[in-house]
């Protein structure tokens, strides 16, 4: 939880869907696809932060 009025990010990526009848492989391909976007998010974040500075 945040303090009071301090600053935060807020991003949010392309959405990834997972088809109904989605195989094993799908599966395995969506999950790599969400770790990819989330690693690529997390840089993001942390450098606009560092950006920001204090």
């Amino acid at each position: 939880m945040p303090y009071p009025f301090s600053r935060g990010l807020f991003l949010l990526g392309p959405p990834i869907s997972v088809p109904p009848d989605a195989s094993s492989d799908d599966l395995e391909r969506v999950r790599r696809e969400l770790e990819d976007t989330l690693n690529r998010m997390t840089i993001k974040a942390d450098e606009a932060v560092l950006r920001a500075g204090p």
